[in-house]
C-alpha cells in the first residue's frame, strides 16, 4: 500500500547498519526511503538533493554528531525539511533539547511502534507539503508585489528622462538602451528576500525621494559639464589629459590606466566638456568595481563610420552583482555598498546624445568592458520625438523579467 500524498523521501540516517536496513524494509512500501549511515552523509546528500527530501527521521546516539546537532544543521539550511527524532528513554533530555533547539516536529522513543511511526511519517509529510504550499504562495505574492514596484520604478525612469529631453537629444533611446542591458535576473536574485518585511508607505516615499536624487545626479553628470559649443577634439590627447589629472586619486587606488592606439585617428567635432566627463564617467565606475591594484586598458581606433573606444579592466569577469550595481537606477529596494554613483544612465545618456552607442560586456573575451562609439561630426539636432515603441521596449523588460524569474524558481 502506498499513500499519495507520500511523495517525497523519508531520510533516515543511523550508524546501525541492521537498524537501516530494518528502518527502510519496514516503510519502503508505505514511502521513498533513503538512508545514510551518519549525520555527515546525510549533508552530503541533503547537499545535493535536499528538494527531494520531505522528512528527515535520525537516531539521536550517532559518534560525531549527534542527532539533535544533525537536525540543528538541516533546520540552519533546509528548513522546510520536517524533522523527527529517535531517541531512548534514557535520552529525553535530548528529547527536549531536539523540540527546542532543532525545531523537532517529534520524537519518540526507542523500540518505536510501526503504525504510530507511519502515522508520524504521514503527518510530518503533510506538514511539509503544507510548509512548500505557503512559501509557493508567498512567493507569487511577492512577485506581483516586486513588479509592481519595478513598474514604479521604470515610470520613475521614463519621467526624469522626458525632463531632459529637450536638453539632451536622444535621450529616450538611451534609456532604452540602458534597460536592454540591465542585468534583469540579478535584480530578482538580490532582491526578493528584501521584499519581505518591507513597508509600501515607506517604500513609496523612498522612490518618489531616489527619484528626485536620480534626476540630480543625472544633471549634475550631464549638463553641468557641457561647454555648450562644438569643435574639434583629439581624443587620445583629451583622454591623456584626463589621465594626468586624475594621477593622483589614481595612484593612490593603485590603479594604472594604459592607452593603446589613436595617434592617427581624426579628430571629432563634438561638445568637449561633454565628452570627456563620459570618458570620466566610465573610467570612475570601472576603478570603482575593483578592489585591488590593478589596470585598465583604454583602446582607440574606428568601426566604420565611428571612433571606437573601449574601455577594459584587468580582471578576468564582472560578478553578478558588481555587473548589476552599473545599472542602479533600474533596480529598486536594493542599497548597493557604493551606492548610486556606481551607475552607467548618465554616461549612456551622454554617449546618445553626442550621436554614439555605450555597449557594457560584463565577461570575457569582450569584456568586462564598456565599449563607447563615437561619430566623427555631431548629429543634426532634430525636434524631440518619442516613439511610443521605446517605452513599449523599456517594459519588455518586465517580461524578461518574468521569464527568468520562472528559470530560477
Amino acid at each position: 500500500m502506498t499513500h499519495a500524498h507520500a511523495t517525497k523521501e523519508i531520510l533516515y540516517v543511523d550508524d546501525e547498519p541492521k537498524a537501516l536496513k530494518y528502518f527502510a524494509r519496514m516503510f519502503e512500501s508505505h514511502f521513498t526511503m533513503v538512508t545514510a549511515a551518519s549525520a555527515e552523509e546525510a549533508i552530503r546528500y541533503l547537499d545535493e538533493a535536499s528538494h527531494r527530501v520531505g522528512v528527515l527521521v535520525t537516531d539521536q546516539r550517532m559518534p560525531g554528531t549527534t542527532g539533535v546537532e544533525l537536525m540543528e544543521q538541516v533546520r540552519a539550511h533546509h528548513p522546510n525539511i520536517v524533522r523527527v527524532l529517535l531517541t531512548a528513554y534514557s535520552d529525553l533530555d535530548a528529547a527536549v533539547k531536539a523540540v527546542n533547539e532543532g525545531g523537532a516536529f517529534r520524537y519518540l522513543t526507542k523500540p518505536f511502534d510501526e503504525d504510530e511511526m507511519i502515522g508520524t511519517l504521514l503527518r510530518a509529510q503533510e506538514h511539509h507539503a503544507a510548509l512548500e504550499d505557503r512559501d509557493r504562495l508567498l512567493q507569487e505574492k511577492l512577485s506581483v508585489l516586486h513588479r509592481l514596484v519595478v513598474m514604479d520604478r521604470i515610470r520613475g525612469l521614463a519621467t526624469a528622462v522626458t525632463a531632459l529631453e529637450g536638453r539632451l537629444q536622444q535621450a529616450w533611446p538611451a534609456l532604452v538602451a540602458y534597460m536592454k542591458q540591465a542585468p534583469v535576473g540579478e535584480r530578482i536574485r538580490v532582491q526578493m528576500d528584501e521584499i519581505v518585511g518591507m513597508n509600501m508607505i515607506a517604500i513609496g516615499r523612498q522612490e518618489a525621494e531616489l527619484m528626485v536624487r536620480t534626476v540630480e545626479m543625472l544633471l549634475r553628470d550631464t549638463l553641468e559639464h557641457a561647454s555648450g559649443e562644438t569643435r574639434e577634439v583629439g581624443l587620445r590627447t583629451m583622454i591623456e589629459d584626463l589621465v594626468h589629472d586624475g594621477r593622483p586619486q589614481l595612484a593612490e587606488e593603485e590603479i594604472e590606466i594604459r592607452i593603446e592606439g589613436g595617434d592617427g585617428l581624426p579628430p571629432l567635432s563634438t561638445d568637449a566638456g561633454l565628452l570627456r566627463r563620459l570618458v570620466e564617467l566610465i573610467l570612475r565606475r570601472l576603478s570603482d568595481l575593483q578592489e585591488e591594484p590593478t589596470h585598465i586598458t583604454v583602446r582607440m581606433g574606428t568601426d566604420g563610420e565611428m571612433l571606437s573606444v573601449d574601455l577594459q579592466g584587468a580582471f578576468d569577469g564582472l560578478e553578478a552583482g558588481q555587473f548589476a550595481s552599473l545599472f542602479a537606477a533600474a533596480m529598486p529596494l536594493q542599497k548597493w555598498p557604493i551606492g548610486l554613483d556606481m551607475d552607467l544612465l548618465s554616461a549612456f545618456l551622454i554617449a546618445h546624445h553626442l550621436g554614439g552607442t555605450l555597449q557594457v560586456h560584463p565577461a570575457p573575451p569582450q569584456g568586462p568592458t564598456v565599449s563607447l562609439r563615437l561619430p566623427r561630426q555631431p548629429p543634426v539636432a532634430a525636434p524631440a520625438v518619442k516613439d511610443p515603441a521605446w517605452f513599449d521596449t523599456v517594459f519588455a523588460t518586465l517580461e524578461q523579467w518574468e521569464r527568468e524569474e520562472s528559470d530560477w524558481e
